[in-house]
């Protein structure tokens, strides 16, 4: 197949942008079966020509380039944002000549599609990189725009880019052959990384930890990268291991842990936010407790030190949720003093007051086990009975109430216990809950 002109590429672009996208993607993804050149042609005109560049000289990065915002952040140290901000740099001001020869072997798809294509590139860049920060930060003045410039508050992530790309053969050497998905580190693959890191350290210092970091990113237990510690430091503790570069993976770890603690910071309101929020409880009591399981963190040492003051931050956010949840559900059940005292409405469903109370105890229930590896299992224990003996209590109450009650009064009654019941099934009562309705149904029919 012929080499397109710039301006035919554009035409079949045009083209592309009349169709459906789930057309265009079928089109892209056949030609790549049948014809490579032809679907590395498709998939230019389908995302354009400036757009496929940067993808394509940023691909080193993709690893580690998640969103900072929902992704772990041993999973964002490059975020996509910033590969825009240092592709228009490098393009508009660092060097344009990079830029355009990058976008014209893209253009080329003739040429081979092997990821080392853009290595040259790629190393010529990082340099450019790096010099231009070493000059600003020599400067304040300069570095302040230059910041500005980037939107970044310092330029470790700049230049982390940086390294990844220069380094980008080393660290695809050493990962050449690796599982893609690591769901257990076992200790035949510990071995392997233990040597590969070995080896990739000898040809290129930078390169080792990212190795480390990338295959962090492929696992599915990312504190069982430690393993990988004992081999390499010929340590079981993390005494020396702190001292090395590898202390970073710990660190890594640990910040994971911190975002993981923004996910439950707030009591949740809705049964969405109590599952994302049960989640982040997860992930934070998996890694905490992993890295202790996997290596000897000293108290005194700085991963100790930092696990307990995470725990700690982990420990009085759930004691917040903890008086939120007690909250919400006498809110919910104002009539929990006895139905002779009762001075408010109960909510019903769909109302903010129940809703909340429902998505707290959703919450509660989604970790209770968990909640003993955050170490606020007794606590969470107690708040599960308090509010299930209230709701006992609640629905006693109006059981109680059934008998010698109009007609209009019972109906009331029994909605009022069916709504009861919903708020017995959130905490986890399901038996109790239909027991209740077995109950209502009964006194209906008497």
């Amino acid at each position: 197949m012929a080499q397109l002109s710039a301006e035919k590429i554009k035409r079949v672009e045009g083209l592309l942008t009349t169709l459906p996208r789930s057309l265009v993607e079928r089109l892209c993804g056949v030609a790549e079966q049948a014809d490579p050149p032809l679907g590395r042609l498709l998939t230019l005109c389908r995302d354009g020509v400036a757009a496929r560049a940067r993808e394509r000289f940023f691909a080193p990065l993709s690893p580690v380039s998640g969103d900072p915002e929902t992704d772990r952040p041993s999973r964002a140290f490059t975020p996509d944002a910033l590969q825009g901000v240092l592709w228009e740099w490098l393009k508009d001001t660092l060097s344009p000549d990079i830029a355009e020869d990058v976008a014209a072997r893209v253009s080329d798809t003739e040429a081979s599609d092997t990821p080392g294509t853009l290595d040259d590139a790629r190393i010529s860049a990082a340099a450019v990189i790096l010099e231009a920060l070493d000059s600003a930060e020599a400067d304040p003045k300069a570095a302040k725009k230059l910041r500005a410039r980037l939107g970044v508050d310092d330029f470790e992530a700049v230049r982390r880019a940086a390294v990844i790309l220069r380094s980008g053969k080393a660290i695809r050497r050493a990962l050449d052959g690796l599982p893609a998905h690591i769901p257990d580190m076992t200790n035949a693959l510990s071995t392997a990384i233990r040597d590969r890191y070995e080896a990739a350290s000898e040809v290129d210092p930078d390169a080792a930890i990212w190795v480390l970091y990338f295959v962090m990113a492929r696992m599915d237990q990312p504190w069982k990268l430690l393993r990988v510690f004992e081999r390499i430091a010929r340590r079981g503790d993390d005494l020396l291991v702190s001292q090395t570069d590898m202390a970073v993976i710990g660190d890594a770890l640990l910040a994971d842990a911190e975002h993981a603690l923004k996910g439950f910071a707030t009591a949740p309101q809705a049964e969405a936010e109590a599952r994302a929020a049960a989640q982040a409880l997860a992930g934070f009591a998996a890694i905490t407790v992993g890295m202790t399981r996997e290596i000897g963190i000293r108290k005194d040492g700085d991963w100790g030190k930092h696990l307990f003051e995470v725990r700690s931050r982990a420990s009085d956010q759930m004691a917040r949720i903890h008086d939120a949840a007690r909250d919400a559900f006498k809110r919910a059940t104002p009539e929990g003093g006895g139905l002779r005292t009762r001075i408010n409405t109960p909510p019903s469903p769909g109302e903010p007051a129940f809703d909340r109370a429902a998505a707290l105890g959703l919450f509660l229930i989604l970790t209770k086990d968990d909640a003993g590896r955050a170490a606020v299992g007794n606590a969470h224990a107690e708040v599960i009975t308090e509010i299930r003996e209230r709701l006992e209590s609640v629905s006693q109450d109006h059981l109680d109430g059934l008998r010698g009650s109009s007609e209009e009064e019972a109906e009331t009654a029994r909605e009022r216990l069916r709504e009861v019941a919903a708020l017995m099934e959130s905490i986890g009562e399901r038996e109790s809950a239909a027991v209740l309705l077995r109950r209502v149904a009964a006194a209906r029919a008497a």
